[in-house]
């Protein structure tokens, strides 16, 4: 299983406390089927407990995810500030994760290596 942070993530994730561990243990979640929202089109949204306050003051993740292949964190939003994705927001992680889907291994390894990718350790 490889799981990586999209740029866009680790900035938000310092400032809202969502370390990289609460990254690996939504992951570990969603390999054992607890998976929060299925979004379609590769996408399901996790909710990322926040350094011991619990999901329900925590964050959320929109993550391109295949079972015990690979997860990609696309998108980190506090859920006190937002409560949900946008139709088009929505929309644009799903083509997105689309394009993602086409991709053989080798590709999306060098994608993360040359889009500054950031792998996790699962």
């Amino acid at each position: 299983m490889r799981a990586y942070l999209t740029p866009i993530v680790p900035p938000r994730s310092v400032k809202r406390r969502c370390t990289d561990q609460d990254c690996r243990e939504a992951i570990r979640k969603a390999e054992r089927g607890l998976i929060n929202a299925d979004l379609g089109k590769g996408l399901i949204k996790q909710r990322i407990a926040r350094g011991g306050l619990g999901a329900a003051r925590g964050s959320r993740a929109v993550i391109f995810y295949r079972q015990g292949q690979i997860a990609v964190f696309l998108h980190l939003f506090a859920k006190s500030q937002k409560a949900n994705l946008t139709k088009s927001e929505l929309v644009a992680y799903q083509q997105a994760a689309q394009e993602l889907a086409k991709l053989k291994d080798e590709q999306l390894d060098a994608l993360s290596a040359t889009q500054g990718w950031k792998a996790l350790d699962i």
